[in-house]
């Protein structure tokens, strides 16, 4: 019996809840994770988990187990990593979400990553759901705005200005936009997954001024907004990883530059769920992020039209 592989999977099922999701993640069907759950019971000599209920509940003997092993397991991986790391050669999938937002801006930074490391490899997952990382076995989310899971290691990785904008083509009909007062008078393009995102807030004269954005369009997509802005359905309030390209081509108009949206800048995180120690390939990718995104980033520029630079 091969007791660390069992142990290994152990812990898996118990960080997932799930013998099926962790057979997924090990690439094992969900019976021969029970055969080898019972098999390690049988070494061990007690039962780990309660298996009168439809949930997946430790035993005393579990818990304990489970405490102890996954101290040990987290110890031999880090000396594993310590090992590589003296190589310098990171490798491995990485899996990342990103929201549909992001999707170019993602993919063509790991492009060049590639070109950095080539054996790292990506799994990447367009969605602006929440993805939970450890059930779902994701490394890296790329997330916006406010974090609310404090169990995730976060690092900013770039902050991007917000900005009012409308196309030439609504702006030729609309009513006028002297204040951020007057934009209850106009069709506004909102998100819709989100209560309470259809209320706009700017800065005037040092105060925060809040107005109430409608109109006869929404989505949960960011960029279905954009494209909605650009065909004259409205006015938009959007980061410039959407409004950039549009704005540089004319397609979109900059609007109340004496009155800033609030906040004025939205962050943009990387999170992953490693505590004690980050697998180089995670933590040179997300390196690799910060230094992509910083100051000097354009994020007028469509970065699926840039010329790549030569990373070798």
């Amino acid at each position: 019996m091969d007791h660390l592989g069992a142990i290994t999977l152990f812990c898996k099922v118990v960080e997932t809840g799930s013998f099926s999701e962790a057979g997924r993640q090990s690439n094992l069907a969900p019976s021969s994770v029970s055969r080898r759950i019972v098999d390690l019971e049988g070494w061990i000599g007690a039962s780990l988990f309660h298996r009168t209920t439809r949930k997946l509940n430790l035993t005393e003997v579990g818990r304990l187990f489970y405490e102890k092993t996954q101290g040990i397991l987290l110890d031999l991986e880090e000396a594993r990593v310590l090992a590589a790391n003296m190589e310098g050669h990171p490798s491995g999938l990485v899996r990342v979400t990103v929201p549909a937002s992001l999707e170019q801006h993602i993919v063509v930074a790991i492009s060049l990553f590639q070109c950095r490391w080539p054996d790292v490899s990506f799994g990447l997952i367009s969605t602006d759901r929440q993805a939970d990382l450890v059930s779902e076995g994701i490394d890296v989310a790329i997330r916006a705005g406010n974090l609310a899971d404090s169990r995730l290691k976060v690092r900013k990785i770039a902050e991007v200005k917000r900005r009012l904008c409308a196309s030439p083509q609504y702006l030729t009909t609309a009513p006028e936009l002297n204040c951020p007062q007057d934009i209850g008078k106009h069709s506004c393009l909102t998100l819709s997954r989100k209560p309470g995102y259809n209320t706009w807030k700017f800065t005037d004269n040092n105060k925060v001024v809040e107005v109430q954005a409608s109109g006869g369009f929404s989505a949960n997509s960011g960029n279905m907004l954009v494209t909605a802005a650009r065909h004259g359905r409205g006015l938009i309030l959007s980061p410039d990883w959407l409004l950039g390209p549009s704005i540089s081509k004319g397609e979109l108009v900059d609007l109340l530059p004496d009155y800033s949206p609030f906040p004025a800048m939205t962050a943009l995180y990387a999170v992953h769920t490693y505590q004690r120690f980050i697998p180089p390939k995670v933590k040179i990718f997300i390196d690799f992020l910060v230094e992509r995104f910083g100051d000097s980033y354009d994020w007028a520029q469509n970065p699926a039209e840039a010329d790549l630079p030569d990373l070798m």
